[in-house]
């Protein structure tokens, strides 16, 4: 079991508390264990006390009821409401002991990384100093710190994540290119270059499946400055798009743009990092937070061909679209460029596109 101390602090004349403690797991770890309903009834509440989970549904809106019940019999209900949830980041949630109706308390959450793991913080604020105080009384530090060992426990029971892999993963035509021919800030994909991702927006339930698939196995995302100039154009990524094509409702992982510079402005907010210092120091800097999931390099197709030639990639995954363009953006240069050996590990036929996954396989000594 960790060996690290939760702080509590209770300023007085406040009606604040707030709770930190660090743990030897990361965020995502700590969130899952946390919030899985059939692991609170392990960790919320003093070791003695018996606990019946009731009810909790951890997401915007969700609420949440349980009983404590203590060696003599005697119980104690508790209830709130989540009211932001945001995953392996923040929640939000009011706090009731229904022995004492309307005394509600609002809690907020973080899950901050640090170097040596995380840092779960919850600041409380009560409806009044004097409540504060009597939650004290009560026994609340003991709660608290008991709550906080038991979760400690349970975390570092949980799986370590694996290594990332680096996949690329690209729509593209028959004939290699990426884009068709005219890119521009108002032409992302090139004349006629739509065709290429049909299959992402308007495919079937095996297009879809591959979409989603893809979806919950990335845990960051790399890309080359010039794609992210056309999708935070005006006529680039936007709500209707789903930002890169997410299912509703869940978390879009960050994105690095390796580029020379910073641009001063950009339209689409925080979830975009700008690296200066080359491939390398992106791909170091999104091992840092995809937890083990896939790193995806999408595009555009110059800063996929550099991945591939650098030896930097583990899995190739290409979209084939039924169509040649003739002309565009090459995803592989016609100039001489570094051999990539690859072995087919999964292919998915569908009407709108051939899903073809490679590994990168080793070069032999000749």
């Amino acid at each position: 079991m960790s060996t690290n101390p939760t702080t509590i602090s209770a300023p007085p004349d406040t009606p604040f508390i707030e709770v930190t403690r660090d743990f030897d797991a990361t965020p995502e770890q700590l969130f899952r264990v946390s919030t899985d309903p059939d692991l609170v009834a392990d960790w919320l509440g003093p070791r003695e006390i018996e606990m019946e989970l009731q009810q909790y549904d951890v997401r915007p809106g969700g609420s949440y009821r349980f009983i404590h019940r203590e060696p003599d019999g005697t119980e104690h209900a508790f209830r709130g409401v989540f009211h932001t949830v945001v995953p392996n980041e923040r929640i939000i949630q009011t706090f009731e002991w229904e022995g004492a109706p309307g005394q509600v308390s609002l809690d907020d959450t973080s899950y901050e990384p640090i170097e040596t793991g995380v840092r779960l913080r919850t600041r409380s604020v009560f409806p009044s100093v004097q409540w504060r105080d009597e939650m004290i009384a009560y026994g609340m530090e003991r709660g608290i710190r008991d709550s906080m060992d038991r979760l400690s426990e349970l975390a570092a029971q949980e799986p370590k994540p694996t290594r990332s892999q680096v996949v690329v993963d690209i729509s593209m035509s028959l004939d290699g290119y990426v884009t068709g021919p005219g890119v521009g800030l108002d032409n992302g994909l090139g004349d006629g270059g739509e065709v290429l991702h049909s299959w992402a927006i308007e495919g079937d339930a095996a297009d879809r499946a591959v979409l989603d698939d893809q979806f919950a196995r990335t845990g960051a995302v790399v890309q080359g400055r010039k794609l992210f100039d056309i999708i935070d154009g005006p006529h680039g990524w936007n709500d209707e798009m789903g930002y890169g094509a997410q299912p509703e409702g869940n978390t879009a992982p960050p994105i690095f743009v390796v580029t020379h510079s910073a641009p001063n402005k950009t339209r689409l907010g925080d979830r975009f990092h700008f690296v200066t210092d080359g491939m390398e120091s992106a791909l170091r800097q999104a091992r840092e937070v995809a937890n083990g999931k896939d790193i995806v390099v999408m595009g555009g197709g110059e800063i996929c061909h550099q991945f591939l030639a650098a030896g930097l990639v583990d899995l190739v995954r290409l979209h084939v679209a039924p169509v040649v363009l003739g002309d565009g953006t090459r995803l592989f240069p016609a100039d001489s460029s570094a051999t990539v050996a690859l072995e087919l590990v999964e292919a998915v036929s569908t009407p709108a596109a051939q899903h073809l996954t490679y590994r990168v396989t080793p070069q032999k000594d000749n």
